[in-house]
């Protein structure tokens, strides 16, 4: 008997959504090596049905598909798209009966090959099997390879948009303090820049207080530079307050607007926290539905 569908959580459907942009990304030289009629189902599958295969679906493709997550040497675009597909397919509990941890016992390290998003992906996706408790690997993904940006890199760049804040703005960030404290936020927030930039190094109050007032007004001129030190707080700290989880779930939208310089970096970094932590959990309270109809995934950064 097949298992239900899992309950969807965020962290499944940011899986679900990566493995569903590999699979569109991919799908012209996979659908080149489907036989006669294969590729009009693989179309529908992929970009109708969010890559989950019904019974007619796998008796025309299926067979095909897991050939080539079983042929790396053959293409190895097809091969990790193929694979791709399958893993959605099963997370989902569509259609398809093939056996995963052995393509990863046999295979695992021909999906480091990959672009990183794709191996990243492919990663996150066997984790999750794991984790739903279907076939998959035991232990099965070193946690680098996880990971689709470098995080010393990330971290860099984040701090260089926090670090760009003029003294001009600075002075308008710890402005939301009283006077009594705003010369005092404003010693702790030069003391964070020219420091680690990790918020939590430096208390909880001065200048979180007036950093995190700053991070949820999207018309002020320190909100990107106050976003970002928080986004480097939630990286060190494993998110553990869920600024960022709260930021990501109410801001969005914000974020993806910013201009190329700052929202690239900090598009990444929110995606560095989903694959770092795997219960990283925006929209906390949001039943399944919800979720599929109204949470922002989110998309891989790019200028």
């Amino acid at each position: 008997m097949r298992q239900s569908q899992p309950r969807m959580s965020f962290p499944v459907l940011q899986v679900l959504a990566d493995l569903r942009t590999v699979a569109g990304t991919g799908f012209g030289e996979l659908s080149q090596l489907m036989p006669p009629g294969g590729k009009a189902v693989l179309r529908k599958v992929v970009f109708d049905q969010n890559c989950r295969m019904k019974p007619s679906d796998a008796r025309a493709i299926h067979r095909d598909l897991v050939a080539c997550a079983n042929a790396p040497d053959r293409a190895l675009g097809p091969f990790l798209t193929a694979t791709a597909l399958l893993i959605a397919d099963r997370l989902q509990n569509g259609a398809g009966t093939d056996d995963l941890s052995t393509n990863w016992e046999n295979l695992r390290d021909r999906y480091l090959e990959g672009p990183s998003p794709v191996r990243a992906t492919l990663m996150q996706g066997f984790c999750r099997l794991q984790g739903l408790h279907k076939s998959g690997p035991e232990q099965p993904v070193p946690a680098q390879k996880m990971m689709t940006y470098d995080g010393d890199d990330l971290q860099r760049l984040l701090r260089r948009i926090a670090r760009e804040m003029s003294p001009e703005i600075r002075d308008e960030i710890c402005a939301f303090a009283g006077p009594e404290t705003a010369g005092v936020h404003r010693r702790a927030l030069e003391n964070c820049l020219e420091g680690s930039c990790v918020l939590s190094e430096f208390g909880d109050w001065f200048p979180c207080e007036v950093v995190e007032k700053a991070s949820l007004d999207p018309q002020h001129c320190g909100y990107s530079g106050c976003t970002a030190l928080i986004l480097l707080d939630a990286i060190e700290t494993r998110d553990a307050q869920a600024r960022m989880a709260f930021r990501w779930q109410e801001q969005a939208d914000r974020y993806l607007k910013l201009r190329p310089e700052v929202r690239v970096p900090i598009i990444a970094g929110v995606r560095h926290l989903h694959e770092m932590f795997f219960d990283w959990q925006p929209y906390g309270g949001w039943s399944p539905e919800e979720l599929v109809e109204k949470a922002v995934v989110v998309p891989f950064a790019r200028h």
